[in-house]
């Protein structure tokens, strides 16, 4: 099983912007690397493409994103393999300091099921925490500059 996990550093904006960024995931869908695109199913589900490098093979993923649970400080979520047997869940969590400032930690577990297992589950432990690390950096770079 792979595991990301990752928390920006300091973010210096109102908590409510980045809660209202967090919940919007037509904001953070784009900002995947090797995002290609995605289409919301209805208001819990959504189908998320992008084109995962997997060292010497690089392919496009296609993943249903489905939301499990969605409070303003956190959201947490099931992918579902739609191209591959990959499945997983993920979550983002905003935590508030004394200072004010705001971080945003990202984790996400993916694990390849059926006859590509074995080939597939070290390869995605080497891509998803690389993974994890670019959307939150870009995710706390893009609700900084709005």
């Amino acid at each position: 099983m792979a595991t990301g996990l990752y928390t920006s550093e300091a973010i210096y904006i109102q908590r409510e912007k980045l809660e209202s960024f967090i919940q919007n995931r037509e904001k953070w869908a784009v900002l995947i690397p090797g995002y290609l695109h995605h289409e919301l199913l209805n208001e819990n589900n959504m189908i998320w493409v992008f084109q995962g490098d997997f060292g010497i093979i690089q392919k496009a993923v296609k993943v249903e994103l489905q939301m499990k649970s969605s409070e303003p400080h956190q959201v947490l979520f099931d992918l579902v393999g739609l191209s591959d047997p990959i499945n997983g869940d993920g979550s983002f969590e905003i935590k508030q300091h004394q200072d004010e400032s705001l971080q945003l930690t990202g984790s996400l577990t993916m694990k390849a099921s059926g006859f590509l297992a074995g080939m597939m589950n070290p390869v995605l432990e080497k891509f998803v925490p690389q993974l994890v690390e670019q959307l939150v950096r870009q995710m706390a770079l893009t609700v900084a500059k709005e």
